[in-house]
């Protein structure tokens, strides 16, 4: 199952990107979102961009069938790697762990500055697919998982289009 989204920010891709490649901020916008425990493991450069490594515990509004592999709070370990493009679009593959859980996260960002869209100074495309080979109800936590990126992914966009102009300010 995918889900995906398009967010507009009105700041440019270098002030945004603070809030995925700088430890302090990754952490900031990780605990904010309520998660705990959070933890950036790796930040590098590579060749053609980045890779950071994240851990971190997060709230899970569980239904009772999926009580006995999902607990109240889940430790997901994610791993990004953000390659720039010749088209000057960052590209961003990432694989999400979700501790002791049967499914596979993964997905992309792909972020762009537009310049025919006014206001828009940067957009970010992002598609995520879960998928599950646990028998009866594999779907349902296919489904489950799906609803709460879809909720933690708006949560995100949300902090970060309050938070972004404050950035701008103080750097």
């Amino acid at each position: 199952m995918q889900v995906t989204a398009i967010h507009d920010y009105k700041e440019n891709l270098d002030t945004l990107l603070r809030y995925f490649s700088e430890d302090e901020l990754i952490t900031e916008k990780y605990q904010k979102l309520g998660a705990r425990n959070v933890r950036v493991s790796k930040i590098e450069e590579t060749d053609d961009g980045f890779a950071v490594e994240t851990q971190r515990e997060v709230p899970a509004n569980v239904p009772g069938v999926l009580k006995s592999i999902l607990g109240n709070f889940n430790t997901i370990k994610q791993k990004e790697t953000w390659h720039w493009q010749e088209n000057e679009q960052l590209l961003c593959h990432m694989d999400v762990e979700i501790i002791g859980v049967p499914a596979s996260i993964s997905g992309q960002m792909m972020f762009s500055e537009p310049t025919d869209r006014a206001g828009i100074a940067t957009q970010n495309n992002v598609s995520v697919t879960v998928k599950s080979s646990v028998p009866l109800i594999g779907s349902t936590l296919v489904s489950f998982i799906c609803d709460d990126i879809k909720q933690q992914m708006q949560a995100e966009y949300e902090f970060l289009r309050e938070t972004l102009p404050q950035l701008v300010t103080e750097g």
